[in-house]
């Protein structure tokens, strides 16, 4: 090892089995030499925000990790981003049953149809769109038969 340089030991995140991270660190871990250690965090990583991990298997035996971060969706950023699989943990459904809110703004139509579709289930809006997000993203929850 040169003097001066640090190695990490990281362990990859499994993108094959996992699909989303959790973020614990975005400080900026390339530098050219001879030039001060940016200090700003990483622009695209919000620590304790959750992303989706993009498998990569070549990037994995690397020790990193293939992220949608916040600016994907634009130019150049279809592929997602590589970063220290250090960087993330695995985000992964808790036994806890609490549960947060989220606002989401529609319009009247949107809305009319959601409440009518809910009535039609018998269902609260609420109940209604947690069954489409879980039935959409086929998530796995502990205790949740599988429909596989």
């Amino acid at each position: 090892m040169r003097r001066g340089s640090v190695q990490a030991v990281v362990k990859p995140l499994r993108a094959r089995s996992m699909n989303y991270a959790k973020c614990i660190c975005n400080s900026p871990y390339l530098h050219l030499p001879d030039q001060p250690i940016q200090a700003e965090p990483l622009f695209g990583l919000t620590v304790g925000k959750v992303y989706k991990v993009i498998s990569d298997p070549i990037a994995e035996r690397h020790g990193m990790t293939r992220i949608a971060d916040e600016s994907f969706g634009e130019p150049g950023s279809e592929n997602g981003y590589l970063y220290p699989a250090g960087y993330f943990e695995p985000f992964l459904p808790t036994e806890d049953p609490s549960r947060s809110s989220l606002t989401v703004y529609l319009d009247d139509y949107t809305k009319g149809v959601l409440h009518a579709e809910a009535v039609a289930s018998n269902k609260s809006v609420s109940a209604l769109v947690r069954d489409w997000v879980e039935e959409q993203l086929d998530l796995f929850r502990p205790g949740k038969v599988s429909k596989n």
